[in-house]
């Protein structure tokens, strides 16, 4: 026998499948009304739907942009953002490149933790966010700041919860000055191996390399490659140059002087992306054995003037800093002159035009702010990426910045490359500030 109280208890399920769907929308309706909010923000230019097997939408997005905030009259260039969206109402990752939008390709392991959305930002002059300046005029601290600030302000307006910046390397400096240039515009920072030089030429990369990164041993291998290589140098310029030639590569300096500034760098590119040194070619190896290896490491296509690094150089040189040339162990046999060894940036990528100036500003801007904020910071670095030595140092440490160093992680080093005890920490600071 049906119960009388059926009517009235089915009125209540539908009352709650009402408010169910009410709340829960399909899919593709909540996709395409944010695809047409995100259409309607006033610096956006156009937005394309592009397929995502990470997440639930992803657009491809170009705001207009002054050339120099500070100077309307200077024109306007379309700089591209990535929105990637697990939901709207979920937690918002800033990526702040430093170069291209490398990070729009797959999840950010902070994404993936807390299940958000990506927000991937292609730095000023790179990519698809190009300016016609080749002199690199307007590429600097400031307008990159202003540049996303004029994106997540207007974004916020559709991505209200929580918002974490990143980014590794360059793009970690970016969201490291982007926090104190505008420190309301997100809720955390988390940099990886971010560099934060004290100078045009911070020597105390260099300093690391001698005594902390490393074995021993394998810093003394290191050196006896360096010095086989300057040994050989007329074999080795020499194949340097048809190598070059072979390359397509341009050049500001000879072979024989471009070998001696790269076999300096190469210290520092093989500990920071964490070679393996038993792999390095013993002092007996054949021409061909040495100069291979070599350029598997750095060859003359690293130096190209025709690669895009060069307008990175150009902002290290301006006002972000880079680590001095480390010649520990070979000094004896560089001929390359002092002049270039003391401001090798200039003689290698430097336009001509750019003016030989440094500016500290940013740096004294960055260091105050961190030192009187209450913003919360995470910094993640490789203690044997050389970058950790021209980052954040422990000086900076307190409550609300903290510091993990993996003690032989490189320049790729990521929460979870730390142990369970410590990823959990950082988990456990991230949710308390994140609530």
């Amino acid at each position: 026998m049906m119960s009388k109280k059926f009517p009235h208890l089915l009125w209540i399920a539908l009352i709650l499948v009402f408010a169910i769907t009410s709340c829960h929308r399909p899919e593709g309706e909540w996709i395409d009304e944010f695809a047409q909010d995100l259409s309607k923000l006033p610096n956006v230019v156009s937005v394309t739907k592009e397929d995502s097997p990470d997440f639930a939408a992803k657009f491809k997005v170009f705001f207009e942009q002054p050339i120099d905030h500070d100077n309307p009259a200077s024109g306007t260039f379309k700089q591209l953002v990535y929105v990637c969206l697990e939901h709207p109402d979920s937690i918002n990752v800033l990526i702040t490149e430093g170069y291209y939008a490398f990070d729009a390709r797959s999840p950010h392991e902070l994404t993936t933790m807390f299940h958000g959305n990506q927000i991937v930002v292609e730095h000023r002059y790179y990519g698809e966010s190009t300016i016609n300046d080749p002199d690199f005029r307007y590429n600097d601290a400031e307008n990159s700041c202003d540049d996303l600030h004029t994106i997540v302000s207007e974004l916020k307006s559709l991505l209200s919860k929580k918002w974490i910046s990143t980014g590794r390397s360059k793009s970690g400096l970016t969201c490291n000055m982007y926090r104190a240039y505008y420190p309301y515009d997100v809720d955390v920072t988390i940099p990886y191996g971010s560099p934060f030089c004290q100078s045009r030429y911070d020597d105390r990369v260099a300093q690391a390399l001698k005594t902390t990164i490393g074995t021993p041993e394998a810093r003394a291998k290191m050196t006896a490659f360096q010095r086989e290589v300057l040994s050989r140098r007329e074999v080795m310029a020499r194949k340097w140059d048809s190598t070059a030639t072979a390359q397509g590569v341009l050049l500001k300096l000879p072979a024989n002087k471009m070998l001696d500034i790269n076999m300096m760098d190469f210290k520092v590119g093989f500990w920071q992306f964490g070679f393996d040194v038993n792999e390095i070619p013993e002092t007996t190896a054949s021409d061909d054995e040495i100069f291979n290896y070599l350029i598997s490491i750095s060859g003359p296509d690293a130096w190209d003037l025709n690669y895009d690094v060069n307008k990175y150089y150009t902002e290290a040189y301006k006002e972000l800093g880079h680590y001095a040339l480390p010649s520990d162990g070979i000094e004896d046999l560089l001929v390359v002159d002092d002049y270039i060894l003391q401001d090798f940036l200039k003689y290698t990528f430097v336009p001509d035009g750019v003016p030989n100036t440094f500016s500290t500003a940013m740096h004294q801007k960055v260091d105050a702010f961190l030192r009187q904020t209450d913003a919360k910071y995470i910094f993640i670095y490789g203690g044997w990426d050389p970058w950790c030595y021209a980052g954040i140092g422990p000086e900076y440490v307190r409550s609300n910045i903290h510091r993990y160093v993996l003690p032989t992680g490189v320049h790729h080093t990521n929460i979870s490359n730390f142990d369970p005890a410590t990823q959990a920490e950082i988990k456990g600071l991230l949710e308390k500030w994140l609530r």
